[in-house]
């Protein structure tokens, strides 16, 4: 597996760790949102905010995975980190429930952006060895369980140790994710050179909903759906 693969899998590890902790701490800060000036927050509306997070995600998702196609998987996976980031230092920064479930939606959109641009990144970068492709699969998977597991975890000890400023210290993990994206990750544009020639640059150059339609047209697809 090449340094690129290596790096994608260190990045979705990284981006889903602080997924995991943004949602942990969340959790706290929201328990002692009054201590901090705001109002006392119900169980109902932590469940809200949540949700909200998995909503941007599940909507967001087919547009960025568009976006990755037509302009470049390793440019779209740049944006998720950025987005985080800024979701991140907002809620470092404010009490109102509304401007925190902005910041929900934000940071749902930051996950819609990296992960289809990095399955197709692996798609692309092993479409000549199936072998090489399940292995970078199940290390995706891999990552994005212990990414977030890892985040939860540290969700509790970091908020007992620096309360809010966590959600600063999670912005630093968003840039880490961020540098290794745009610096370790190399840039790909067509097949490996292993493809058949007609293979080179799958991608589409505008947007046909036909082609689409076709797509979920096919059993294989609908297979992956459950």
């Amino acid at each position: 597996m090449n340094r690129s693969l290596a790096a994608v899998l260190l990045g979705t590890f990284t981006l889903r760790f602080s997924t995991g902790l943004t949602g942990g701490l969340l959790v706290y800060y929201l328990a002692a949102l009054d201590d901090y000036g705001g109002v006392p927050v119900a169980s109902t509306t932590v469940g809200i905010l949540t949700a909200t997070y998995f909503l941007a995600e599940l909507v967001l998702s087919p547009p960025f995975g568009y976006l990755s196609d037509r302009y470049g998987a390793h440019r779209i996976m740049q944006i998720g980190p950025i987005f985080g980031v800024v979701a991140v230092l907002i809620t470092a920064v404010t009490v109102d429930l509304w401007i925190i479930g902005g910041t929900r939606l934000l940071e749902g959109a930051a996950a819609a952006a990296s992960i289809p641009s990095i399955l197709g990144y692996i798609a692309l970068a092993t479409s000549g060895d199936q072998s090489i492709r399940g292995r970078a699969v199940s290390r995706f998977e891999a990552a994005t369980l212990l990414g977030i597991g890892f985040g939860i975890v540290a969700a509790g000890p970091i908020f007992d140790t620096v309360g809010r400023v966590g959600f600063i210290v999670n912005g630093a993990i968003y840039v880490l994710s961020f540098a290794i994206y745009r610096w370790c990750v190399a840039e790909l544009h067509h097949a490996p050179e292993s493809e058949e020639p007609e293979a080179h640059d799958q991608r589409p150059q505008r947007l046909d909903l036909g082609r689409y339609r076709h797509i979920l047209g096919s059993p294989r697809v609908w297979l992956l759906a459950p």
